[in-house]
């Protein structure tokens, strides 16, 4: 073996990890700024002025997220709002993640598939970079780490929960991989405290006791038959994740006066099959199709196609015939469809405690952060049934994926990119901290589905809490927000219509914008302050009752524009 053959195998999991952190930053860097919305502020509204001890008590929000509030609250002592410091350590646990994604998967195809061939001495010093590397394995990790669906878990920074506990389960299954290779049982301990760690993370670590229970029966069936007369590990090794999950229920139980926090039982014990499986074929094939991308009307049908009874009940029924012909045929099965039906399970499995959720499908970003840990077991799998086809069409399908991938990203990242210039620059162009009422009649909610100013709270504290912790402008004005719009272009706004004695027309200056309210879409509506209704092409608002100094303001752009009577 040659010095530089030499030196490149020593240094496998190095150049991995640099090409890795190379290709996020190269696609995310536009996005360094973005992600300090909606929620965020609400997270620094219950840290603002809490002692350090509270993360114990996750800052007053109903779950068992101790964890990701001592980090939170961490990150906010020292970075504040800069961006770059945010930024950094969201992209280096993406990367973190993808590369535990190679080495999991690199242990996973070398179980179930044949080494693949590859002889990279032909192509140079790439050839040599390549040297001992997985391709199958780093290709996984390059479609994980590159899926545009994975963009609003490291961009939006109240996922820190998603990553952290992505990259806490994914060293929890590499140290039990470990340990069922060599009965080692430090490293069951390992996994174990990653486990737990993960638990008080994010409810999604759930899902790891049945990916556990998979991976035994994937090593016993693959990996122990090599050498049967070495003492292996039993089912029962597995029962620990399965204590600490029932553990952690009660718990709940005795905190929180619930079996389930954050949405509570009547959300996350909702085991409606149908809605379930049907949330299951929209992960699926949200992955496979793209259909988030497809025009409105065609993915609306298909969206409507899935949550058909017929397409439910199908799904179940193909589900449950592919896994007993699996375990009837197992033997005789081709390692490489062995390979794509275990990992393709585990996807299943790493959905389950947010597969009776909502699958959010009308505009870019909302939700997908719910798929990101699941997606990586998508990709083993694509992968692994590519690996069943000839080396020049795996080769072409693969590079179609990542393609396809990397376009998508550029397009999402983008969004983020001019969501947050809107965002900033209506910011900077506030001016009205001392009137006693402000009324917000128009401002955007998102952008494409990017959240801006989104707000659940029901409380108008969306631009308020914004404009004191994103632009150190607080304010003791009473807010009303009106309405809300979707933004397509960075240049969409409202202009006035007409301006009566106590009644304002405002009209869009675009087509494709509805209204918003309280996050969902919105029609006419009353209140003791003012009267809201809909026209055409923009909306009416009839003033009831207001303060002498009462500002009334919307956007138009990254501008605001305000109404004089």
């Amino acid at each position: 073996m040659s010095s530089n053959t030499s030196k490149y195998h020593l240094g496998e999991n190095a150049r991995v990890l640099a090409v890795f952190f190379v290709v996020v930053h190269l696609f995310y860097c536009t996005t360094w700024q973005a992600g300090f919305v909606t929620d965020f502020t609400g997270l620094l509204e219950r840290l603002d002025g809490a002692p350090f001890r509270d993360f114990l008590k996750c800052f007053g929000f109903p779950a068992l997220l101790q964890v990701t509030n001592f980090f939170l609250f961490i990150f906010y002592k020292l970075f504040g709002i800069h961006p770059l410091p945010w930024y950094l350590v969201y992209t280096s646990l993406h990367v973190a993640n993808g590369w535990l994604g190679y080495l999991l998967a690199k242990k996973v195809f070398a179980w179930g598939m044949p080494k693949p061939s590859h002889d990279p001495s032909g192509l140079g010093k790439i050839g040599l970079f390549f040297s001992n590397i997985s391709i199958p394995a780093f290709i996984v990790a390059l479609l994980f780490l590159l899926s545009p669906y994975n963009a609003e878990a490291v961009i939006w920074k109240v996922c820190f929960n998603f990553l952290f506990c992505t990259c806490m389960m994914l060293s929890s299954l590499l140290f039990l991989v470990k340990y069922l290779e060599g009965w080692n049982r430090k490293k069951m301990v390992y996994s174990i405290l990653f486990f737990t760690v993960a638990l008080f993370t994010f409810e999604l670590a759930l899902a790891l006791p049945f990916m556990a229970l998979a991976f035994f029966f994937f090593w016993r069936n693959n990996v122990s038959r090599v050498n049967p007369s070495r003492r292996r590990p039993t089912l029962w090794a597995i029962a620990p994740y399965f204590i600490l999950s029932a553990a952690y229920f009660v718990l709940n139980k005795i905190l929180l006066g619930g079996w389930v926090g954050h949405y509570g039982e009547g959300v996350h014990l909702n085991v409606d099959l149908q809605n379930i499986a049907s949330n299951l074929v929209k992960y699926f094939s949200k992955n496979l199709i793209y259909w988030r991308e497809w025009p409105h009307e065609t993915k609306q049908s298909f969206i409507h196609f899935c949550d058909t009874p017929i397409t439910a009940y199908a799904f179940i029924i193909l589900g449950i015939a592919v896994l007993t012909v699996v375990m009837i045929f197992y033997k005789k099965l081709n390692a490489k469809i062995k390979t794509a039906a275990f990992t393709g399970l585990l996807f299943f499995m790493a959905l389950l405690p947010v597969a009776n959720l909502y699958v959010v499908w009308l505009l870019h970003g909302e939700n997908d952060r719910y798929g990101y840990f699941a997606s990586l077991f998508f990709y083993m799998g694509l992968v692994a049934f590519f690996g069943y086809f000839n080396k020049k069409v795996n080769y072409i399908l693969c590079t179609a994926f990542l393609l396809i991938s990397i376009f998508n990203l550029i397009k999402i990242n983008n969004y983020w990119k001019k969501s947050t210039a809107v965002i900033h620059s209506l910011l900077n162009d506030f001016r009205w901290e001392n009137n006693s009422e402000i009324y917000v009649l128009a401002f955007p909610e998102n952008y494409r589905g990017i959240p801006m100013f989104k707000d659940f709270s029901r409380q108008n504290l969306a631009l308020k809490s914004a404009l004191k912790y994103l632009a150190d402008k607080s304010s003791e004005s009473q807010f009303y927000q009106v309405a809300q719009f979707n933004m397509n272009t960075p240049q969409d706004g409202l202009f006035e219509k007409m301006v009566a004695t106590n009644i304002i027309q405002l009209e869009f200056r675009e087509w494709g914008s509805w209204w918003w309210r309280h996050g969902l879409g919105t029609g006419p509506y009353e209140t003791d302050h003012y009267n809201f209704n809909t026209t055409p092409k923009g909306c009416e608002i009839t003033v009831e009752k207001v303060a002498e100094d009462a500002a009334f303001i919307y956007s138009d752009g990254g501008e605001w524009r305000e109404v004089h009577f």
